[in-house]
């Protein structure tokens, strides 16, 4: 429950609206402004063919599920990336991103840098192209390198950008021959 800017009452019922995490202030449905209305749906339009809807709207992640912001920083980086969403029940994805599927009796566990994890399909080949996670602290590259020793077809980045920004790292654990960008060099 937030305080509403607006109208001063508690409501779960709202978004975050601001330039960043520390000046955003929480807006119920009822006191959302036009403009604020207006971004939202642009947003929503946006998220056509990158985030899969359901009965309610937008499946946003989260952290954009009530950071506009977000919203707008996570649709950008996925048309930089050319990804959209993409589902597995693979605990850590890396079977998902290596096969296109999980056969769970050996699937891995969750390493200790797998923080807001999504997984992504490339748009353009529809296949699994990338594992994403944004921990808080840096993340030794020779960890993941580790951890994906088994997959030839895989290849991981670390960096600064992350679209839940608040101090987060981008760990990307790509699967080369699906990624849409398949002839950028690599770190």
């Amino acid at each position: 429950m937030y305080d509403c800017e607006g109208c001063g009452r508690s409501s779960g019922e709202g978004l975050f609206f601001g330039s960043g995490m520390s000046d955003a202030k929480w807006w119920c449905w009822r006191c959302q402004s036009t403009a604020q209305k207006e971004l939202l749906s642009s947003l929503d339009d946006r998220a056509q063919g990158v985030l899969d809807r359901h009965a309610d709207g937008v499946e946003w992640p989260y952290g954009p599920n009530v950071y506009v912001h977000m919203r707008a920083d996570l649709l950008s980086w996925a048309d930089q990336h050319d990804v959209k969403s993409g589902n597995t029940g693979c605990e850590s994805g890396l079977h998902w991103l290596d096969k296109g599927r999980c056969a769970k009796r050996e699937c891995h566990g969750r390493p200790g840098f797998y923080d807001h994890t999504t997984t992504w399909l490339s748009r353009t080949t529809g296949r699994p192209a990338l594992v994403f996670n944004q921990p808080y602290e840096q993340v030794d590259s020779a960890d993941i390198w580790e951890l994906i020793s088994e997959y030839p077809s895989l290849t991981a980045e670390v960096g600064p950008e992350s679209w839940y920004g608040s101090g987060t790292f981008g760990v990307y654990i790509w699967n080369d021959d699906n990624r849409a960008d398949a002839g950028r060099p690599h770190r």
